[in-house]
């Protein structure tokens, strides 16, 4: 157990906990009803640098081995549940899964089945999990899924009412710079409001993308550019880095 947790900045809605286990996330503040929402930062891992300490990826050159012991602390920290996993691909495909272990390849996993963790790695990209009455769903959305509104297509595929999406720590439009042709392209999809100059907020694109589909939208506010301390940040940190898990569970109400 860590003596001190890093401190959030003021106005968050989120809490930091640290699990038995030693993984540190954080969570939405306050929690939603009917599902758990696990952020898991890069603390209380085994992983040496570059890709210290909570790495879940062996794509970026971790020792397998290592990365499997980190799964194993996350696993232990929601509750040794089944977990969902796919091949993430940055685009725009959803699927839907009864069952643990890999299920594709696809950018958003979707279920109605209790106490079953779906997940997704990321070090940058948009982490968003909805929460609805029947269904839960969790959604990597980068630049090209963001772009595509992946997430307003997971909302659409899920059933019965949607109660909320929360949009996790990623890079956020104080860190992220893109192109000129590319920060018009989201522009002229989302508003200019998503914009200012070549800085892109694309927690600002999903929301707009997840009100048009109906749904109210929970932003965690943390950037991981800001704080490599906390997250992984492949702009911050490249060429090398970890990455962080991101993962929704439905539980019993």
């Amino acid at each position: 157990m860590r003596a001190q947790l890093p401190e959030l900045h003021d106005g968050v809605p989120a809490a930091i906990h640290t699990a038995a286990g030693g993984a540190v996330y954080v969570s939405p503040d306050p929690e939603p009803e009917g599902a758990q929402v696990f952020f898991f930062s890069r603390l209380g891992g085994v992983s040496g640098p570059p890709y210290d300490e909570l790495n879940v990826s062996v794509k970026v050159g971790d020792d397998p081995e290592i990365v499997g012991e980190n799964i194993r602390v996350i696993r232990r920290a929601m509750g040794d549940r089944p977990s969902a996993w796919v091949k993430q691909v940055a685009g725009d495909g959803v699927t839907c899964v009864s069952e643990g272990g890999f299920a594709g390849e696809a950018d958003a996993l979707l279920t109605s089945e209790q106490d079953l963790c779906l997940n997704v790695a990321v070090a940058d990209c948009v982490p968003v999990a909805l929460v609805g009455d029947d269904e839960v769903s969790m959604v990597h959305s980068g630049w090209r899924g963001t772009l595509s509104g992946i997430s307003g297509k997971a909302a659409r595929r899920m059933s019965g009412n949607i109660e909320r999406a929360y949009i996790g720590p990623c890079i956020r439009g104080c860190c992220y710079e893109v192109s000129r042709e590319l920060a018009d392209a989201f522009a002229g999809e989302f508003g200019d409001d998503v914009v200012s100059g070549r800085h892109l907020s694309l927690p600002g694109a999903i929301r707009v993308d997840l009100e048009r589909a109906g749904v109210e939208v929970v932003d965690l506010g943390l950037c991981t550019g800001c704080r490599p301390d906390l997250f992984f940040s492949h702009r911050k940190e490249k060429p090398l880095t970890g990455r962080n898990l991101a993962s929704v569970v439905k539980v019993a109400g």
